[in-house]
């Protein structure tokens, strides 16, 4: 018989039901039921569907780029976290600008209704990089590879952490939670393994996307040369793939990162 199915509230995916996420090793109760639980309130009317609230599913930001041979919401989050690096640096160049834009404006041979104008579009382009800033840190959710790491530390510390009280409880329970945390590691360990071939498949899928942007550069500088697109459009496309190539450099090397850290346990 089948152990029964259940999803972890933490990494959101279905594991077998127990005391811990055998993916994610959070613990899978709470003292607080989840919201899909169907509780007795006695005599509540039942909800009509005014009541009901309509479910809404997770809003991701939009990318230019997507990554070979990667799930999408990895590739979401991984993206997202680089991305944020890119954005951040893009805020401090844009206050660096519009603190120059507004020390000229008290220059006594200054054109004042050109430098207004620039810090306008500086202050636009500001907001518009907070927002997007803001929708990049709305995804929240780490790779399944950093799950299981922390996991593993929160494992071993208990481990740790029992194997120092050792001789001051009962030896048939000290022997039972001894049994339960290295049941728990050992399926971490073999998770953990798994995972280690997905995000090897993605350092090799990243490989893929930043050889096509490269071509997709070379393209556009293909075609500026022989007239086919103007300069502006040569610019802004150029300065698209290049910002691009930047975010996915960001996530592959914090893939490696994790990767060299996964290898070591």
């Amino acid at each position: 018989m089948s152990e029964p199915i259940v999803t972890c509230p933490f990494c959101n995916l279905d594991v077998p039901d127990g005391r811990y996420c055998k993916l994610c090793g959070k613990p899978l109760q709470s003292d607080n039921p989840p919201h899909s639980e169907i509780l007795d309130y006695g005599d509540v009317d039942e909800p009509t569907s005014l009541d009901v609230e309509p479910v809404t599913k997770a809003v991701y930001p939009h990318f230019d780029v997507t990554i070979s041979d990667m799930e999408y919401e990895a590739a979401i989050e991984l993206l997202a976290r680089a991305e944020l690096v890119v954005v951040n640096l893009e805020l401090d160049i844009l206050i660096d600008k519009t603190k120059a834009t507004r020390q000229a404006l008290h220059l006594q041979q200054a054109d004042k209704t050109v430098l207004t104008a620039r810090a306008e579009e500086l202050r636009a382009e500001f907001e518009k990089t907070k927002n997007r800033r803001r929708e990049l840190k709305a995804v929240e959710t780490p790779l399944v590879l950093e799950q299981l790491l922390e996991a593993l530390d929160t494992h071993e510390d208990r481990l740790s952490k029992l194997e120092s009280i050792s001789g001051t409880v009962d030896k048939d329970v000290y022997k039972e939670q001894r049994t339960e945390i290295i049941s728990t590691l050992n399926e971490l360990r073999g998770n953990l393994k798994n995972a280690i071939k997905t995000a090897k498949k993605w350092t090799n899928g990243i490989k893929k996307t930043l050889k096509r942007l490269e071509k997709e550069i070379s393209r556009v500088n293909a075609k500026f040369r022989i007239g086919d697109i103007s300069r502006d459009t040569y610019e802004s496309s150029k300065f698209r793939l290049e910002r691009n190539i930047r975010i996915v450099e960001g996530g592959k090397e914090r893939l490696i990162a994790l990767l060299r850290l996964a290898e070591k346990r």
